[in-house]
């Protein structure tokens, strides 16, 4: 005999997705939601109607939202309720232990979403890695007392690099187990930040803004500044002109070796000369003038002459744009996907597991080209 009483929920269960996902809160997610929302604790609040202290009680996991306002933080974080919930692996990444480059121009705030952001490229990768080998990393062991040109020599050893520029930086880094990703200026607190590093999250992952470099030969020198980062400072000190300067001594020695590059060199600084050797190795004319000094193959004053020089031509320079250089355009996590897909695991499926939307998801991917894009229309002939 069947029972047809409504039953009574003596505790208030709510049984619905938005109820059962505020009883499996991940406090986490809140915080890199918010994060990439550019939201303090207090807008946050006051968007989702509730005070500034509830907000910092549901990220340190003191108590958790109701059904209802966690429809309103998914709402106003423009992300899907399921994004809340846990089960799922969390990248957890402090602004503190990543490398940025520029750290002076850009804010905390800044700092801190892009740390967020590398805690999604992990989660992507993690999830890509499920059902995809990637490269196996490949990085050589470095005495804390090498010093920046020994550590450039011993990895151009170790990944068996011939004598000679290096060619398509950006596929050899991601080919030893490096992911490489670009972010888009279009984003304004991504566009403030030049390039950041880390290996905190297990898979080293550098993270560049192309648009913040006037050619793909200042790119490719980050690229190389911030591989420097991951094999001489396993401990970052972000900002630290000691580690920056490191850094550059190695991108320049990696790139440029001494005993290749020194013969090459003009003996005074001549423009034309620079610029021919620019496009031979790879790397700007700046970089050529800094090597030269760095060398002591000519005077402060020279360098200096030099640089305005440049300033002055900076209307006639012309520079190619990064998608025409196809190696030094990041793959590895698109390939992924597309492997991937090959065993019937769709992007839809991997938007799905990572709670993002496919849009999000194509982002991360560096699928969103940001050129404007031309529309031909075409008068009808008579």
């Amino acid at each position: 005999m069947s029972d047809d009483r409504p039953q009574l929920h003596l505790f208030g269960s709510d049984d619905s997705a938005s109820g059962v996902i505020a009883h499996g809160f991940e406090p986490a997610r809140l915080t890199q939601a918010r994060v990439l929302a550019e939201l303090t604790k207090s807008e946050l609040a006051e968007q989702v109607s509730v005070s500034p202290a509830a907000i910092g009680q549901f990220e340190s996991g003191i108590t958790r939202p109701r059904a209802d306002i966690v429809d309103t933080l998914s709402r106003v974080l423009e992300v899907p309720p399921e994004y809340f919930a846990t089960g799922r692996p969390v990248g957890r990444l402090d602004a503190a232990d990543a490398h940025f480059r520029s750290l002076r121009s850009t804010r905390a705030k800044d700092r801190s979403k892009a740390a967020a952001h590398a805690e999604q490229v992990w989660e992507l990768s993690h999830a890509l890695e499920k059902r995809v080998r990637f490269p196996d990393l490949a990085l050589p062991p470095i005495h804390p007392d090498a010093t920046p040109w020994e550590a450039a020599r011993i990895l151009r050893d170790f990944w068996s690099l011939p004598r000679g520029p290096v060619s398509h930086l950006a596929a050899l880094m991601e080919s030893n187990g490096i992911i490489v990703c670009l972010i888009s200026m279009t984003d304004e607190a991504f566009g403030r930040v030049k390039a950041y590093s880390t290996d905190a999250l297990g898979r080293p992952i550098v993270i560049v803004t192309p648009e913040r470099f006037k050619s793909v030969h200042e790119y490719r020198f980050t690229c190389a500044h911030e591989l420097g980062h991951l094999l001489l400072h396993p401990n970052a000190l972000p900002g630290d002109r000691q580690q920056e300067r490191e850094a550059d001594q190695f991108a320049a020695e990696f790139l440029t070796p001494r005993v290749e590059i020194e013969p090459l060199l003009p003996k005074t600084v001549r423009i034309p000369a620079l610029d021919a050797l620019s496009k031979t190795w790879g790397v700007s004319i700046e970089s050529l003038i800094y090597r030269m000094g760095e060398l002591r193959l000519v005077s402060e004053a020279s360098i200096r002459r030099a640089h305005q020089r440049l300033a002055s031509m900076a209307g006639l320079r012309v520079e190619e744009a990064l998608v025409s250089f196809p190696g030094e355009v990041p793959s590895l996590l698109r390939d992924a996907l597309a492997l991937a897909e090959s065993t019937d695991y769709t992007r839809s499926q991997l938007a799905a597991e990572l709670c993002w939307s496919e849009r999000h998801l194509s982002a991360m991917l560096g699928d969103v080209d940001t050129r404007p894009k031309l529309t031909v229309v075409r008068r009808p002939t008579a």
